[in-house]
């Protein structure tokens, strides 16, 4: 079996960043002079007030901890209420200096040994949120993290390709190892790669309440593919027979045999293993899988209600589009497309038949299978590597 990649490209996330000299244009020092220039023009302000400005700016600077909170509006504050920040404002964080590096072997991605260095990234960081358990802010890198060698290459770009069972079974791990290098900057407390959980809580969507941005009003939405055998969260027993497939959805989907396939390979998520099913065997898969345009909340685009976030706003730049260009993906062209893994895994559900894949971001929030269950790998990768939607 000739064994086909399947290309994207990744983008990361910068967990618990300490404010150390981090802020630019858009942040926190350039908001805290403006403050010490409009008190100094005063004249008459107590002394103590311009300490005080002083004392957070320093504050800042030094790289002292400070907790951030973030509001249901997205602004982002600092705890006494002093400096106020938004989701995708730039920060003068670098790792340019850093001789950290990442082989990712062949042997995990199941494409070809690639090479990552820190110091390679050219581009610059936005602010994606504030961790909840730290209180440190969140960074993501505005560009894509590029290998310098082994990628596929794609137009004038290297971009970092997975494949098949090592893709799928190993491809959470390599991301997140491949975005720790890029945490090594200034005031830096680590990095990972972004995340489903990540996306989803910009965006507002939730796949047991589509369309509705609005969590409170949980009446009003349903289930992604509510009903169907790949109804979010719906569990699937399948068990090989000597006819094939017979496989037993929990909801109200009637169950069947798939004849045509005559086995069934799945990963164990506790052995760390592929497995394949004998005759009479069976196995219970929870389908986790599902897309969504981040403008509606739901899996189609054409709606004209927006319920999401709207294309115009800094989350969808950041998010969706090339944030170094501003290119939004609708334009096509190879050198304006936004396309990257994320660090999760998902299981697709249908009649007979599992898909075994990593998530990633184009226009929408998806899942790519990167093997099935009746053992192939994904075939139809030619519209993932193509010209007109890598840059």
């Amino acid at each position: 079996m000739t064994a086909l990649v399947v290309t994207l490209v990744i983008l990361l996330i910068l967990a618990g960043i300490t404010i150390a000299k981090l802020f630019g244009d858009n942040g926190i020092i350039n908001k805290a002079q403006k403050a010490k220039e409009e008190t100094e023009k005063a004249e008459k302000e107590e002394v103590n007030g311009l300490v005080k400005i002083e004392k957070d700016v320093n504050k800042a600077i030094n790289g002292n901890k400070i907790e951030w909170i973030q509001k249901e509006d997205g602004t982002i504050t600092d705890e006494e209420g002093k400096i106020t920040l938004k989701i995708g404002d730039y920060v003068d964080y670098s790792c340019k200096n850093s001789s950290k590096e990442y082989k990712s072997e062949s042997t995990k991605n199941g494409y070809k040994d690639q090479i990552f260095k820190a110091n390679a990234y050219e581009y610059g960081w936005r602010i994606i949120g504030v961790d909840s358990e730290t209180k440190q802010l969140q960074l993501i890198s505005e560009d894509l993290v590029q290998p310098i060698e082994g990628g596929k290459i794609i137009g004038v770009r290297q971009v970092f390709s997975l494949g098949g069972q090592e893709g799928y079974a190993n491809g959470l791990e390599e991301l997140n190892n491949i975005c720790s290098i890029y945490g090594t900057g200034v005031g830096a407390k680590g990095a990972r790669s972004v995340n489903i959980e990540d996306i989803d809580k910009i965006t507002g969507y939730n796949p047991n309440n589509i369309g509705v941005r609005d969590q409170n009003k949980l009446e009003s939405g349903i289930k992604y593919r509510q009903g169907r055998i790949d109804e979010y969260g719906n569990n699937v027993k399948y068990t090989l027979l000597s006819t094939g497939i017979k496989y037993e959805p929990i909801n109200n989907v009637e169950s069947g045999t798939e004849a045509k396939y005559t086995q069934f390979t799945y990963y164990d998520e506790e052995s760390k293993q592929w497995k394949s099913l004998n005759e009479n065997d069976s196995v219970t898969l929870r389908c986790n899988g599902y897309m969504y345009y981040p403008t509606t909340l739901t899996d189609k685009d054409s709606i004209t209600q927006i319920n999401g976030i709207e294309k115009t706003s800094e989350e969808y730049k950041m998010l969706f589009t090339n944030s170094a260009t501003g290119a939004d993906p609708d334009n096509g062209g190879d050198t304006k497309n936004f396309l990257y893994w994320i660090g999760s895994k998902s299981i697709y559900i249908s009649n007979g038949v599992a898909g075994f894949g990593l998530r990633y971001v184009y226009q929408a929030v998806n899942g790519l299978n990167l093997y099935y269950s009746y053992g192939n790998i994904h075939t139809d990768y030619l519209r993932y590597s193509s010209s007109s939607i890598i840059r």
